[in-house]
């Protein structure tokens, strides 16, 4: 049961990550990017209409456990929650 709060709790950070970060683990960074890319060649597009854009970005945080009892959380959040800023 702990390791499902804290996967729980590892899926509320993603959410407050800037759309346009990568992890700075660099095999975790990797998946992101494969996921991300993998994802957009889908063609599911916004609001599953089609096209090439479906995903602005995937977030992965990692916790250590035994493979035996791996919890995993998805969230998948609207655009509307998501924002990207920019400082000129």
């Amino acid at each position: 049961m702990e390791h499902l709060k804290n996967v729980q709790y590892l899926q509320k950070k993603t959410l407050a990550r800037p759309a346009d970060s990568n992890s700075e683990i660099p095999y975790v960074k990797e998946l992101e990017e494969e996921l991300l890319t993998k994802i957009n060649k889908l063609g599911i597009g916004p609001g599953g209409l089609g096209g090439t854009q479906t995903a602005l970005s995937v977030n992965v945080e990692t916790y250590p456990t035994h493979i035996a009892g791996l919890p995993v959380a998805i969230n998948i959040c609207c655009h509307v929650n998501r924002h990207i800023s920019r400082t000129l």
